[in-house]
């Protein structure tokens, strides 16, 4: 089920990489995020994300664990633009910034990302082109901040320096060190993160 481009409402001059952050161990989920399908939706969750990237990048990086890796490169193997990759040994458990770093050892230069989380999957094209259309933020409604939908520059050594100093968390990465800023846009359940609405998924709107 390899996902296929659509038509974009938009053309960008220099696309980022996209990132899609597919490795959480979805403990509070209860099954692997990335390969539900979940309520009004007929594909999972990577799939969805994968569609929504195609228009918007020049090349999808997919961060996978060791559990759902062989399944993720199988569902994408005739697609070109989509790499998938495991976390590194040295970071492993590391939450979404051990995905970051396997997607940057790929490429260790200074590159511009765009990044969704499969926990997301009622996110919305227009949402995720606004996003595209801005780097250096990331979404943010009146009750939450999205730091898993970004859009910002990094390279793998600032990466490996933010892990072996201890520090694991998304949010201080996306606003100290990548220095990103909120984009504002109105709460809709194309927000809907899986993480806190389990068991009372949302239909799209």
């Amino acid at each position: 089920m390899a996902a296929k481009a659509a038509t974009s409402p938009i053309m960008l001059k220099n696309k980022p990489t996209g990132i899609v952050l597919a490795g959480g161990r979805s403990r509070r989920f209860g099954r692997d995020k990335a390969l539900a399908i979940v309520a009004a939706q007929t594909q999972p969750n990577v799939v969805l994300a994968v569609q929504h990237l195609l228009p918007l990048t020049a090349q999808i990086f997919i961060a996978a664990n060791a559990d759902n890796a062989v399944a993720l490169q199988h569902l994408f193997a005739t697609n070109d633009h989509v790499q998938v990759c495991v976390d590194q040994p040295e970071f492993t458990d590391c939450g979404p910034l051990g995905g970051l770093y396997a997607v940057t050892a790929q490429q260790p230069r200074r590159r511009d990302y765009l990044m969704v989380a499969t926990d997301y999957p009622y996110l919305t094209p227009d949402l995720l082109t606004k996003l595209a259309q801005q780097p250096r933020h990331f979404l943010q409604t009146p009750a939450q901040a999205h730091y898993a939908l970004a859009h910002f520059y990094t390279e793998q050594a600032t990466v490996r320096q933010f892990l072996t100093s201890g520090q694991r968390r998304l949010q201080t990465f996306i606003v100290n060190i990548a220095r990103c800023q909120p984009l504002n846009v109105p709460a809709s359940n194309a927000l809907t993160n899986l993480n806190q609405n389990i068991g009372s998924e949302p239909h799209a709107k």
